[in-house]
C-alpha cells in the first residue's frame, strides 16, 4: 500500500470510527433508558445492569455499521474535497479506481466484522442478555412491592395485597394477562407461591381463585379452581439447559439444523434469520465502496452537506429495499432468498453503475439538484420572507 492508499485508509477509518461511535449511542440510548427503569424502580444493582448494556452492544454495533461505513467515508471524502485534497489527487492522475483500493479494503474490514458480529457474537450475546433478564424478571416477582400494579414480564400486569418475606407467598393476588392479545385473561387467587419447571422456567403456583374472560362472541366465562400453574416464560437458572434459544439466539448451525427439519414454519423463519445475517455484512461492504463515487462527486462548493445529505437518501432506499423484501418473503410470497437477494443485486448494481460512470467523469446532475435541494430546505424555510420566518 502506497502513501496515497495509506492517508485515504487511515482518513476514511478515523471519519467511519467515529461516526461508528456516535451512531452506536443513538441507537443504544433509547434501549439503555428502559434497562435503567430496572435500577431506579426495580432495585438491580448497576453492575447487573451494565452487564446488560454490555451483552446488548454487539447488536446495536452490527445495526450502525452499515450507516456508519456510508457515512464516515462520506465525511472523510467531504474533508478532503473541502479542502481542495481531492481536486490535487484528480489534478495529480489519481484515478477513481486507485481512491478505490483502500476504500473497498476498508469496508471490507468492516464487512468481515460485521459478518463475525452477526454469525457468532450478536447471538450467543442475545442468548445471554435474555438468560440474564429471564433471572432479574423470576428475582423482581420474589420482590413484588404490595398494593401496587407491577409489569413484572411483557404483557403480565400482577397485584397482590400482601408478600410473606420468610416464605415468599404472594396473597391477595389480581393478574392480567394479555400476552395473547385475542384472548386475554384476569386471574384472581387467595395466595400465589412462585416455583419452576422442570425445564428451569418460572410458573407463578395459585390457590383458590377464578379465571375470567371475555369470549369473542361476547359471552363471559368465569372458572374457579382450587390450584392453577401460570407460566411465566421466564428462566431462573443461567445455563443453556435452562433456557431453549430462540431464532435470533441460535448459532448458525442451529439455524441449518433447523431449516433441515419438517417443521415448516419453524424452517421458513430459522431461514429468513440466515439470510438476513448475510444481508448487513453485504449491506456494509456496499455502501462503504458507493460512498467513494457519491464522495468523489463532492464540490468544493457542496462540501460536507453533499455528504450527508447523500448517505441518507441512500440508507433509505437501501434499507426500504431490505425491509420490502423481508416482509413479502415472511409472508411467503416469495423465498427469503429472493426476499434478501433482489435488494441486494438491485444495490450492487447501482454502485457499481455509479462506480463505472464517477470514473469516466460523468456527473449525475439530477443527483446533484436534489442533493442541494435538500440541504437548502432548511435555510429557505427560516428566511424571514418564508412562512416559517413570518411565525418567528
Amino acid at each position: 500500500m502506497n502513501r496515497l492508499s495509506r492517508y485515504l485508509f487511515t482518513e476514511c477509518a478515523i471519519a467511519l470510527s467515529s461516526a461508528l461511535l456516535i451512531l452506536t449511542i443513538l441507537i443504544m440510548l433509547p434501549r439503555t433508558l428502559n434497562l435503567v427503569d430496572l435500577w431506579v424502580n426495580k432495585g438491580v444493582s448497576i453492575g447487573v445492569l451494565g452487564q446488560m448494556i454490555l451483552l446488548l452492544i454487539p447488536q446495536f454495533v452490527v445495526s450502525a455499521l452499515p450507516m456508519a461505513a456510508l457515512t464516515g467515508i462520506l465525511l472523510a471524502l467531504g474533508r478532503l474535497s473541502q479542502d481542495s485534497e481531492m481536486v490535487v489527487m484528480k489534478a495529480s492522475g489519481v484515478s477513481l479506481y486507485q481512491m478505490l483500493r483502500p476504500i473497498a479494503l476498508l469496508a471490507s474490514i468492516c464487512a468481515l466484522a460485521a459478518l463475525l458480529l452477526e454469525t457468532v457474537w450478536v447471538p450467543n450475546s442475545f442468548h445471554n442478555f435474555h438468560k440474564l433478564r429471564g433471572a432479574l424478571i423470576s428475582s423482581i416477582t420474589l420482590n413484588l412491592k404490595p398494593q401496587t400494579f407491577s409489569h413484572v414480564v411483557d404483557g403480565l400486569t400482577m397485584y397482590i395485597n400482601g408478600h410473606d418475606q420468610k416464605t415468599h407467598t404472594l396473597s391477595g393476588l389480581l393478574i392480567y394477562d394479555q400476552r395473547q392479545e385475542d384472548k386475554p385473561i384476569t386471574l384472581v387467587a387467595s395466595s400465589g407461591k412462585l416455583h419452576y419447571l422442570e425445564d428451569g422456567s418460572a410458573a407463578l403456583f395459585l390457590t383458590d381463585g377464578s379465571r375470567h374472560e371475555q369470549m369473542k362472541n361476547g359471552n363471559y366465562r368465569q372458572l374457579k379452581f382450587a390450584t392453577y400453574d401460570l407460566k411465566l416464560g421466564v428462566s431462573l437458572g443461567l445455563g443453556d439447559d435452562g433456557r431453549k434459544r430462540g431464532i435470533e439466539e441460535m448459532t448458525m448451525s442451529g439455524l441449518d439444523g433447523i431449516i433441515a427439519s419438517p417443521n415448516k414454519d419453524k424452517a421458513h423463519k430459522a431461514l429468513l434469520e440466515w439470510h438476513r445475517r448475510w444481508a448487513f455484512p453485504v449491506a456494509t461492504l456496499l455502501l462503504g465502496i458507493l460512498a467513494l463515487p457519491l464522495g468523489v462527486q463532492q464540490s468544493h462548493r457542496s462540501g460536507r452537506s453533499y455528504g450527508l445529505v447523500a448517505a441518507i437518501l441512500t440508507l433509505i432506499l437501501h434499507f426500504f429495499l431490505l425491509s420490502l423484501g423481508e416482509s413479502i418473503a415472511s409472508k411467503g410470497l416469495i423465498s427469503p432468498i429472493l426476499g434478501y437477494g433482489i435488494p441486494t443485486f438491485l444495490m450492487t448494481s447501482l454502485t457499481m453503475y455509479i462506480l463505472i460512470n464517477t470514473a469516466r467523469g460523468r456527473q449525475f446532475k439530477l443527483a446533484i439538484m436534489l442533493v442541494h435541494f435538500m440541504a437548502s430546505m432548511p435555510l429557505k424555510l427560516l428566511r424571514p420572507g418564508s412562512a416559517i420566518g413570518k411565525k418567528r
